[in-house]
């Protein structure tokens, strides 16, 4: 039996059609033939359609090379033509992936006109939406802290002593610190609860901003932190989250819309299912799995 590359089959399958859609809806004499492939011909008004129907971005790419593109089309109308002139397309397994892609297409037109095109998410569903989940669209709480790494905690004990006596922290991370902090005085910047290790984070929360903690033990030695700034969470505004929660309220009603059309269907057909020939093939299946 001929192996089917499926993706490949049904990849075919939709550009020859869309290749040849369009062709003989027009008399000949009233468009100007762009090219011939055999017996197939394309107009500037099909390319054009056809160019115009393509995703944004493969658009650009080929009114940008346009003759890059007649190629493509020429080899995949010539490719199909030698398909079903070799009979191909009356080949068993052929026809078993062509009728799954028509199955697969028809489902997705029929979702789309009963299900996708029906939606609408207003501005006072997402506004309302916004209302009662302000809690979700936080900017997370933010600190700043510099810090001073030694490898032992008589060392960090020795230069909590100098910064009692007057020495800068920043000096004294710039002379001490192991860490490649030091040259910018052991400023670490910005950074959100969770990015850090729980020890340094959980000293940081207990300092108030410009407090120097005493020495914090960690999995990379010794720390000394000084908290340099605290930025409070705080909501962020409706236009900046706009879009996500429309995303959000879409595909909750997708999903009642969808499950309502099945609910529907199933309703309205009578539907069987013969368990025990199900157990039967399940068994099969379980049995010849264990062989391989």
């Amino acid at each position: 039996m001929m192996v089917i590359n499926s993706a490949r089959v049904l990849g075919v399958f939709i550009v020859a059609g869309y290749l040849l859609s369009g062709c003989g809806r027009t008399a000949p004499n009233e468009e100007e033939v762009l090219v011939s492939i055999g017996s197939t011909r394309i107009t500037v008004n099909d390319f054009n359609e056809r160019v115009a129907n393509l995703p944004e971005r493969y658009r650009e790419i080929a009114q940008r090379r346009k003759a890059a593109y007649i190629q493509e089309l020429i080899n995949d109308t010539l490719l199909y033509q030698e398909a079903l002139r070799q009979g191909i397309d009356k080949d068993a397994d052929v026809k078993k992936v062509i009728e799954e892609a028509k199955k697969k297409i028809l489902i997705a037109k029929l979702l789309s006109s009963e299900v996708e095109a029906v939606i609408k998410v207003t501005d006072d569903e997402v506004a309302d939406y916004y209302d009662e989940n302000k809690f979700r669209y936080m900017t997370p709480e933010i600190m700043r802290a510099s810090h001073i790494l030694l490898s032992t905690f008589d060392d960090a004990s020795e230069v909590i002593k100098e910064l009692k006596q007057g020495e800068t922290f920043e000096n004294a991370a710039r002379a001490r610190s192991l860490d490649p902090t030091a040259q910018q005085g052991g400023d670490i910047g910005y950074f959100p609860k969770g990015r850090l290790m729980p020890e340094f984070e959980q000293a940081c929360a207990r300092l108030s901003v410009g407090e120097t903690s005493d020495v914090v033990r960690t999995s990379l030695g010794f720390h000394i932190i000084k908290l340099t700034d605290r930025r409070a969470s705080v909501e962020k505004p409706l236009d900046e989250v706009r879009e996500e929660i429309s995303r959000g309220i879409y595909d909750v009603k997708r999903r009642k819309s969808f499950n309502d059309l099945l609910e529907k269907l199933k309703n309205s057909t009578e539907i069987e299912v013969n368990e025990e020939a199900l157990s039967s093939e399940a068994t099969d299946s379980e049995i010849s799995g264990n062989n391989d």
